[in-house]
C-alpha cells in the first residue's frame, strides 16, 4: 500500500514539474513593470514621476539611452527652454514649472541633469535604466507585450554603438516619450515622416506622394568669449535677457543672417552642402559661466529615424529617402564642420558696437571650447526638430482627392490630411480661444490634458527655404505655407491639448508623449518644445497610472476615467484652464 502511494505522489510530483515548465516556457521571460517608459529627456522623465506619484504602489520603468536624465535639455545641449508667456503668465504647469522654478530659463546642463536624477531617486517605485535602447519589440493581440533592451556607447567619434549587455522587460503600459517614436515604430503603430501631411501643392515635386522631407536638425555646441551687456534689453538686432537667477540668454541676428556680406556669403557656399547659419540663440550654462550653448548650426537632409547601428535590420527605416543621412553620420559630419574657420568667421560677425561706448555685444570674440582631443564640445546627439507624427485612425485627406487610390497604396491619401486626421491640427492651434466657449480648439476642452503654447517655429526643410529669389528670409513659416497668414498666422492663444493625442489603437497599452504624439507636422511645429513635451509626459504618466490601477487601457477610458485623469493632473499642478 505504500509503495502505491510513493508511485501516485511521484507521478503527481511529475505532473505538476512538467506542467510547470509548460507555464515557464509559455511566459513572457523578462523582468515586470506595471508602467514602462522608453525616452529619458524632460517629458520621459515627467512621465516616469507623475507615474510614481499617481499610482505609488505600483513599478516604473525609465528607460533611455544616454547616461542621465534630461536628454535634448542636459546632454543634448538644449539650454534654453522655449517658453512663451500668455498674459504675462507662464501655461505650462506641473513637471515643467517645478523645473523652471528651480533651474530658471537659461541654466547648466549638469545641474539640470542632477535634478531630473535627484527627482527620480526619490521615488522608490522609480528604477531606472540608463545607457540602454530599444531593439525589439513583442507584441499579441493589439498588445506591446515586452521590450528587448540593448546597451548603447558611443564610440570614439560620438557614433551611438551596440553593448553586448541585453534585458528583456514586460508590463502593463508602455509610454513613449522618445524624440523618433522608436517604440511606436517598433510597435507598428501607424506614423506619418515629417510633412507628408501636408497639401500636396505646398510640397516640392520629389516630396509629392512619397515620404516627406523632416525639419533641419542642429547641433548644439559650447562657446566661450561671448560679451554680454551690463542690463537686459535689445541692441540693434540682438536680445539680451538675464533671468531671476542670473544667468544669461541672447537671441536674434535677423538683420547679420539677411544681410551681412560674410553671413550670406558663407549660406551660399555652404548652403548646397548641408549647413547654414540661421538667426540664432545662446544661453550661458548657468550663472558666471563663461561657457554658452548655440543654437544656430542648421544640418539639412537628416533623417532623425535612421541609426548606423541599425543598419541592415528592419529597424531602419526601409523609405528613408536616398539623399538624407542617419543621425550618426549626420552627427560626425556636423562636429567636423565645426572645425571649419569660415564658420567661425560668419559666426562672429553677430554683434552690436555701441557707438556712444565703443562697446561691442555679442559674439565678436567667441572660440570654441574644445575637448581633451581638441575637438569642439558638442551635445551628445543632435538636436533634431522633427520626425514622426501619428494620425488618428482616419487617414483621409481635407477636400479628399477625386481618385483616391485604396488604403496602403501609396501616398494619394497622406497628402492634405493636415486638418483631417490628426488629434491637434494647424487650425486648432492657430486659431485656440480665450475661454471654454470659444475658439477653434473648443472641440478639445472635454478631454484636455493640459496647454500648449509657443510659435508656429518651422527651422526650414532644404535650404532652398531659406532663400526668396536671391534674398534670405526669416522665419520661413509664412513662406512654405503661403495660406499660413489667411489661417491666422501665428497662435495667440493656448491650445487645449487633447487626450487623443497620446492615445492609439494600434497599442492599446501605449502611451506616446515624446516626438510622435498624435499632432499634424505644422501643428507640431508649435507643439514641440521641451515645455509642451514635458506637459504631455505628466499626463501620459498620469494616464498610465490610472490605466494599472482601475485596469482599463488608455484607448477604452470614458468620461469619468477622464475626469479622474484631470483630477490627478490638477493636483500635480498641470494648468488645465486657461481662466485658472
Amino acid at each position: 500500500m505504500k509503495n502505491k502511494s510513493s508511485k501516485r505522489l511521484t507521478v503527481f510530483i511529475i505532473l505538476i514539474l512538467f506542467l510547470t515548465g509548460i507555464y515557464a516556457w509559455q511566459r513572457p521571460s523578462g523582468s515586470f513593470y506595471d508602467i514602462v517608459v522608453f525616452g529619458g529627456g524632460f517629458g520621459g522623465t515627467a512621465a516616469a514621476v507623475s507615474a510614481a506619484k499617481a499610482a505609488p504602489e505600483r513599478s516604473i520603468l525609465l528607460v533611455m539611452p544616454e547616461a542621465v536624465p534630461g536628454g535634448l535639455g542636459t546632454v543634448g545641449g538644449q539650454n534654453f527652454f522655449d517658453i512663451r508667456l500668455w498674459r504675462w503668465e507662464l501655461m505650462n504647469g506641473g513637471s515643467f514649472a517645478r523645473w523652471f522654478e528651480q533651474l530658471g530659463q537659461f541654466y547648466n546642463t549638469a545641474e539640470a541633469a542632477e535634478l531630473l536624477a535627484a527627482e527620480l531617486a526619490a521615488h522608490e517605485n522609480i528604477t531606472v535604466l540608463y545607457r540602454k535602447d530599444l531593439e525589439a519589440v513583442r507584441r499579441n493581440d493589439g498588445k506591446i507585450i515586452s521590450l528587448s533592451l540593448r546597451e548603447v556607447l558611443p564610440d570614439s567619434d560620438g557614433a551611438i554603438t551596440w553593448g553586448k549587455s541585453r534585458k528583456k522587460v514586460r508590463g502593463n503600459v508602455f509610454i513613449d516619450a522618445s524624440e523618433e517614436g522608436r517604440l511606436a515604430r517598433l510597435a507598428e503603430v501607424e506614423l506619418l515622416a515629417g510633412r507628408s501631411d501636408w497639401p500636396k501643392e505646398l510640397l516640392p515635386a520629389d516630396e509629392q506622394g512619397g515620404v516627406a522631407r523632416q525639419q533641419a536638425a542642429t547641433l548644439m555646441f559650447k562657446v566661450q568669449g561671448v560679451a554680454a551687456p551690463e542690463r537686459s534689453g535689445s541692441f540693434g538686432d540682438l536680445f539680451f535677457t538675464r533671468d531671476r537667477r542670473g544667468s544669461w540668454g541672447i537671441w536674434g541676428g535677423l538683420e547679420g543672417y539677411t544681410s551681412d556680406e560674410i553671413v550670406t556669403v558663407f549660406n551660399r557656399v555652404y548652403g548646397p552642402a548641408g549647413f547654414a547659419i540661421k538667426p540664432f540663440n545662446i544661453a550661458q550654462n548657468g550663472a558666471g559661466s563663461n561657457e554658452w550653448w548655440v543654437n544656430m548650426l542648421l544640418i539639412f537632409d537628416v533623417d532623425g529615424r535612421a541609426h548606423l547601428r541599425d543598419k541592415g535590420t528592419d529597424r531602419f527605416p526601409a523609405d528613408k529617402r536616398p539623399e538624407q543621412t542617419d543621425t550618426d553620420t549626420a552627427y560626425i559630419a556636423a562636429r567636423e564642420f565645426l572645425l571649419n574657420p569660415a564658420f567661425w568667421q560668419a559666426m562672429r560677425r553677430f554683434t552690436y558696437m555701441d557707438e556712444e561706448t565703443g562697446k561691442a555685444y555679442g559674439l565678436h570674440d567667441v572660440n570654441p571650447v574644445l575637448d581633451e582631443y581638441g575637438r569642439p564640445v558638442t551635445g551628445e546627439s543632435l538636436y533634431l526638430r522633427e520626425t514622426v507624427h501619428m494620425p488618428l485612425a482616419n487617414l483621409q485627406p481635407d477636400p479628399p482627392h477625386p481618385n483616391p487610390l485604396p488604403e496602403g497604396e501609396g501616398f494619394s491619401r497622406i497628402n492634405g490630411t493636415d486638418e483631417s486626421s490628426f488629434a491637434l491640427t494647424p487650425l486648432e492651434c492657430q486659431k485656440a480661444g480665450t475661454e471654454p466657449t470659444e475658439g477653434g480648439d473648443l472641440a478639445n476642452y472635454a478631454g484636455r490634458i493640459g496647454l500648449g503654447f509657443y510659435a508656429m517655429d518651422i527651422n526650414a526643410y532644404l535650404y532652398s527655404d531659406l532663400l526668396d529669389g536671391e534674398e534670405f528670409v526669416w522665419p520661413v513659416t509664412g513662406y512654405l505655407r503661403p495660406n499660413w497668414l489667411a489661417s491666422g498666422g501665428e497662435p495667440k492663444n493656448p491650445v487645449y491639448l487633447p487626450f487623443e493625442m497620446l492615445i492609439t489603437t494600434h497599442a492599446e497599452n501605449l502611451l506616446i508623449p515624446g516626438y510622435a504624439t498624435g499632432t499634424a507636422s505644422l501643428a507640431w511645429a508649435a507643439i514641440r518644445v521641451l515645455p509642451n513635451l514635458t506637459v504631455l509626459g505628466d499626463a501620459a504618466g498620469a494616464a498610465a497610472a490610472l490605466s494599472v490601477e482601475k485596469n482599463i487601457p488608455p484607448p477604452r477610458f470614458k468620461e469619468a476615467e477622464i475626469a479622474a485623469l484631470q483630477d490627478v493632473l490638477r493636483e500635480m499642478g498641470a494648468i488645465l484652464d486657461k481662466d485658472h
